[in-house]
Parts: C-alpha cells; structure tokens; sequence
C-alpha cells in the first residue's frame, strides 16, 4: 500500500498533505472511506477556498517591504456604483503601470473592492510590489481621495492579509468564489505530487517554521497535513535570526 504526498511552495510558504488514496481492490466501502479522506485532505490543501488561495498567491508574489494599500474617496469623488470604482481602480493601476514601464520597472498586484463594512463607502485595497520610493507616485495616480493608506507587506502572516482582504464577498457570489482581481505577471505556486510509502510520516525540513498541523485517521486510512515556513536567508546565505530580517524603513 502507498499513501499519496502533495506539495504546494509559494515562496517560503509550504502546505504539504500525506493521505491514503483509493486502491482497485478496495471494497466499495473502503473506496467511499478513502474518498472522503482524500476529499477532505484536498479541501484542506488544494486551497478550495478563496482564503487560502490567496494566501499562497500572495506569498509566491509579495515580501516583506511591499506595499498593501487602501483606496478611499473623498465625497465629491465618490462613485455612485461599484461599476464606477471597478473602472477608476483599474484606471490607477493602468497609469501605474505605465510609469513603472517608462523606468524599466514591472508592476504585480492583486486588488478587491469592498463596500458592505465600516462606513459601507467604496474602497480598494491593493497589494502591489515596491519599487522605493512609491508612495509620492501613488498618490499623484490616486487623485480621488485625499489620503492613501499605505503599510509594508507582513510576510510572516500572509494568511491574516488574505483573510483581511476577502472578509467580504461580492455581491450575488458564494463565499469562496473569486472575489479578488490579480495582474496577470503573478507568478503561480508550484505544484509536486508523489506516492510514498505506507509508513512515511509527514515532518517540516530541518530549520523550517512549523505553523499548522491537522491529522485524521480511520481504520480504512488517514491523512496529514502541515503548513511551515522554509528558513529565511540572509544575504550572505545564512538563516535569519527567529526567520525574520528587518523590513526597509517606512516610506512617506
């Protein structure tokens, strides 16, 4: 008997599940058994949820000293339509990305827009790649409101930024239907899938950051899962002190 080992890596992030998978010999009941065992693993590791695909879209893409930004709008410039506010966001990072081109410079994003929370005002937020000194360009893109949020990328906790930025759904949607739009230079996780044998356990990398982990057994098989952070590297190739190095100084 083999079980069946899926990994995804976006970045340094890492979901891994090891789970016992159908045989042609099974009985019927042991086959239903280990399907729904399977479709459980899957469920918590193929990122069927909104949620956890982002989160491992946005650490395959983002790191710490990137920006994620909220877009607000003053009264007078407030659209009347969610249409309008897709339109004039879309338009911001056309132009900013045209800037960026002029200067041999790419530009990655992915943005939402909410309305449904707080003052229930048209908004974006937008997670978008540093360059340096980007906030006096945004601003001068982004005449719509008079202030533009701006904080670094926690690359320590992609899953809270995901779960920030799809705590709403769009209108007329599921939860867990897409509810975020992504440039299309994102770079994808990569995908590895194997058997392995029976008795292999399921264990993080030496000096990796274990963040969670989830078993499940019956007597027809079983599964894990774990999700770690691989060590993060200095420059000079060693591992990073508690696998953070300091983010660049705020900009202004």
């Amino acid at each position: 008997m083999a079980k069946r080992k899926k990994t995804i890596t976006a970045g340094r992030l890492v979901k891994t599940i090891l789970y016992t998978a159908p045989e042609p010999r099974d009985t019927e009941r042991a086959r239903a058994e280990k399907s729904h065992i399977t479709a459980a693993a899957q469920q918590r590791m193929n990122d069927k949820a909104a949620r956890g695909k982002l989160e491992m879209l946005l650490a395959a893409n983002f790191t710490a000293g990137d920006l994620f930004l909220t877009l607000t709008y003053r009264d007078g410039a407030l659209p009347a339509k969610r249409a309008g506010a897709v339109k004039l966001v879309r338009e911001f990072l056309r132009n900013l990305r045209r800037h960026r081109a002029a200067r041999g410079q790419a530009l990655r994003y992915v943005y939402t827009t909410e309305e449904k929370h707080g003052k229930a005002r048209l908004h974006h937020h937008v997670v978008i790649n540093a360059t340096g000194r980007d906030i006096e360009v945004i601003r001068s893109l982004w005449p719509h409101g008079d202030l533009v949020e701006a904080e670094q990328v926690d690359e320590n906790d992609f899953a809270a930024l995901a779960s920030y930025i799809t705590k709403e759904s769009v209108e007329g949607r599921p939860v867990g239907a897409q509810m975020w739009t992504r440039s299309r230079n994102l770079r994808k996780p990569t995908v590895e899938t194997c058997f392995v044998p029976d008795d292999t356990t399921l264990t993080a990398p030496p000096g990796c950051h274990m963040i969670e982990r989830e078993e499940r057994m019956t007597e027809y098989g079983s599964y894990c899962y774990i999700k770690y952070w691989l060590p993060l590297l200095t420059p000079q190739g060693r591992a990073a002190p508690n696998n953070r190095i300091p983010p660049p100084q705020n900009q202004t």
